[in-house]
């Protein structure tokens, strides 16, 4: 069997390979790829089933060469199915009568343009004396970083707590003339926490500041917990709300490159959009950072959500929330454990509880074959995020906590150590 050389990755050959030929290539390139579904991966596979999966592939497919960027005069079906996938969220998000929404490309081009939009208003309605500023929770994700980055603006992070949610009083003292936003997360994608987001609505309210909700992780999760479990407030319902970040790829097990900035006043779209009027062409607007969209992307989410229905978003909710109360349970009878915060989500945090080895014992489980994401800071651990399928393996993966646990103790457990941060 022939192997790929590297050498062959990095060239541009005259002449094209047989569709046969190309197809082995991927093969062996692929053939050290972890399966994505397989049900030891506990690192972001959002996965429904396979009818689900291929809903989402082959809808993606039938609309691969349509571009949103042109959906009012050639692809009005896009048009249409994108106002269905906004509105469906909008609902199930509580918005109120006037809100609005937009499809992006993913979660961190939702925070990037909430954080325009944030900045906008801010210009408009409460311009600062020096540069505007972002509070943000220990646990708030690295996207407002880059928002912040490339918009010339100050991310003020606040110190861990030990609930792993913003302390709103801490916040309320790092608030100065200069902030323009305050973030809180539904959940925190580090160990599942929902921030208070009610308080720091509150707290918006108080200082005429623009409150976001990054709910990328939550937003197609949370409202069908809260039919099962109490699940504290965190959507538009709130007052004060202004914006949300929801990514219709992950929970929403939707084809990747879907995600959804909402907001509760549909106006405030005007501080997103992109606007170009002196071109040839005559003006050139778009209300995200692309100007090509995949129609296949839109397509694929409305037939996602139409094919699942809520119940069926409900019945993988429940079994989630199943597996998650059976690993919390598990751990509260560990010595050597402990979760880390309180998880509403699909995500459990795992840290060590009496000066064991994390790092050791996270090793321990890669080895038996489970991949998952580490923490690092404040405290060393394994991210766990869980889909419906990860009931059925529980067990399996408590035996092999237990017994990673116990080579540690007992001086077996590995000595070198392999990294695996969120991020690439």
């Amino acid at each position: 069997m022939m192997v790929v050389e590297a050498a062959d990755n990095l060239r541009f050959a005259e002449n094209g390979l047989a569709e046969s030929e190309l197809v082995h290539r991927l093969g062996e390139l692929r053939k050290n790829d972890f399966v994505w579904n397989d049900p030891h991966n506990m690192k972001a596979a959002y996965y429904a089933g396979d009818d689900v999966f291929r809903i989402a592939r082959e809808t993606y497919a039938a609309f691969h060469g349509d571009n949103l960027l042109y959906q009012k005069l050639l692809y009005p079906s896009l048009a249409q199915m994108s106002a269905g996938v906004v509105a469906m969220a909008l609902e199930l998000l509580r918005a109120p009568s006037g809100a609005g929404g937009t499809i992006t490309s993913g979660g961190t081009e939702s925070i990037i343009l909430a954080v325009k939009a944030a900045r906008g208003w801010a210009r408009s309605e409460r311009p600062t004396k020096s540069v505007p500023e972002i509070v943000v929770g220990y646990t708030c994700h690295p996207a407002f970083n880059k928002a912040a980055d490339l918009m010339g603006l100050k991310v003020v992070r606040l110190p861990p707590t030990s609930s792993f949610q913003v302390d709103v009083e801490t916040m309320r003292k790092h608030i100065t003339e200069n902030t323009i936003m305050i973030v809180g997360s539904a959940p925190a994608y580090p160990v599942g926490c929902i921030d208070p987001i009610t308080q720091l609505a509150e707290l918006a309210q108080a200082y005429n500041l623009w409150l976001h909700v990054d709910a990328c992780v939550g937003g197609f999760f949370l409202p069908f917990a809260r039919e099962i479990e109490d699940i504290p407030a965190f959507d538009f319902s709130v007052k004060g709300v202004r914006s949300m970040s929801v990514d219709l790829h992950k929970y929403g097990y939707t084809s990747r490159g879907a995600s959804l900035v909402l907001l509760s006043d549909k106006q405030h779209e005007q501080y997103h959009r992109f606007v170009v009027e002196d071109w040839p062409t005559g003006q050139f607007g778009t209300p995200t950072i692309s100007g090509s969209r995949p129609g296949g992307a839109v397509a694929s989410a409305w037939a996602v959500m139409n094919y699942m229905g809520r119940a069926g978003y409900r019945q993988r909710t429940q079994k989630i929330i199943e597996a998650r109360r059976a690993i919390i349970g598990a751990v509260a009878q560990m010595d050597e454990v402990c979760l880390l915060g309180e998880p509403h989500a699909g995500i459990v945090g795992i840290g060590a509880a009496k000066g064991i080895d994390m790092r050791a014992v996270r090793q321990g489980l890669m080895d038996r074959g489970w991949r998952f994401a580490s923490l690092a800071k404040p405290v060393v651990g394994i991210n766990i995020l869980l889909n419906y399928t990860h009931g059925e393996h529980v067990e399996a993966f408590i035996t092999d906590l237990r017994n990673a646990i116990d080579d540690v103790k007992t001086g077996n457990s590995p000595k070198t150590f392999t990294e695996d941060y969120y991020g690439g």
